[in-house]
């Protein structure tokens, strides 16, 4: 995958072939299997597999990094109750009909050759395979509570990625759906080469918060994280036609433009600005507009009415808050 993606497939093809061996020495039967490969630079497999020696189920789990030149001593094993197997076998049977459109279950981002992961049924004498980026989409709602009682079943320290692909089914509003991510030195990089050539377009804010970009540029948001260590950049931005966004923002970059963003302080009640464990909410601000603020929510532009500011629920912060204030003022 990035910048060694013929390596990774590789090792992902050996290792697979060694499994399908394995499961038939073991003479185990795979119901559902998931291949997550190049996610943050791990590769993992997980399966519902059938024991008929024994007449089980269990879930498989193996770390893929790991293994050698055999995988017997890196596989792992839990037994399952055969009353959360039925269920299981009745979800994908009962939205079979759903998911023999090819596009359901092709969601890969063309522009994104890491975070794969593929989801493989076999039920009956009927097989399918699923593939996206990064997340579980939207359609595949039916894989929700399936993958949940899988991980439930694989070691603990795979709950984080669990969340994290359900991220997108669990309606959370922290995550970014990149539309592109590339091996790419954001500093020295040829921005022709990969980006074209545009018009430069109006920088209006650009800050980088902890580990992201984040800029306005000609009314739209653009988000970039960036690994320095190995080179990787990821882009989002509000518009489709993202290129001479990404052209703009990385020519800014380039040039040391900083133009900071104005920051907010919001609560549900004025009296949580007092109390230690209040949930507080912060926002990037870029200006007023019919009486709302305009802030970043996630990967979203959103307005904040102003009332709340007035309410005392909205506190100004930051070193552009006398600016900030001075616009309220003028309405």
């Amino acid at each position: 995958m990035r910048g060694n993606s013929r390596e990774c497939d590789i090792t992902m093809d050996r290792v697979r072939l060694m499994i399908v061996k394995y499961l038939k020495k073991k003479k185990e039967k795979v119901i559902l299997d998931l291949i997550i490969k190049d996610y943050n630079k791990a590769n993992f497999y997980i399966a519902l597999v059938f024991n008929s020696k024994i007449e089980k189920f269990k879930v498989l789990f193996i770390p893929i990094d790991v293994v050698s030149n055999s995988i017997e001593e890196y596989v792992c094993y839990q037994f399952i109750n055969v009353n959360l197997v039925n269920y299981i076998l009745e979800v994908l049977h009962n939205d079979k009909e759903r998911y023999k459109d090819d596009t359901i279950r092709n969601k890969l981002n063309p522009n994104i050759s890491s975070y794969y992961i593929e989801i493989n049924t076999y039920i009956g004498k009927d097989s399918y395979t699923f593939k996206t980026t990064k997340y579980l989409p939207k359609e595949w709602v039916f894989f929700y509570e399936v993958l949940l009682i899988l991980f439930e079943h694989v070691p603990r320290v795979m709950n984080e990625l669990c969340c994290e692909i359900l991220a997108v089914l669990d309606d959370r509003k922290d995550i970014i759906l990149y539309q592109k991510s590339l091996e790419f030195n954001l500093f020295y990089g040829d921005i022709k080469k990969e980006f074209g050539c545009f018009e430069l377009l109006s920088v209006e804010y650009l800050e980088k918060v902890n580990n992201l970009y984040f800029a306005i540029i000609d009314e739209e948001l653009v988000i970039a994280q960036y690994d320095s260590g190995s080179t990787v950049l990821n882009l989002y931005c509000t518009n489709d036609d993202c290129s001479k966004y990404f052209y703009s923002f990385l020519w800014a970059v380039r040039t040391n433009v900083n133009k900071e963003f104005y920051k907010l302080m919001v609560v549900d009640d004025i009296k949580d600005f007092d109390k230690k464990h209040a949930t507080i909410k912060y926002y990037l601000c870029y200006g007023v507009k019919n009486k709302c603020f305009k802030i970043i929510e996630g990967s979203d532009k959103g307005l904040l009415p102003i009332t709340k500011y007035y309410d005392g629920l909205v506190k100004i912060v930051g070193k552009n808050k006398e600016k900030l204030e001075e616009i309220i003022k003028k309405g």
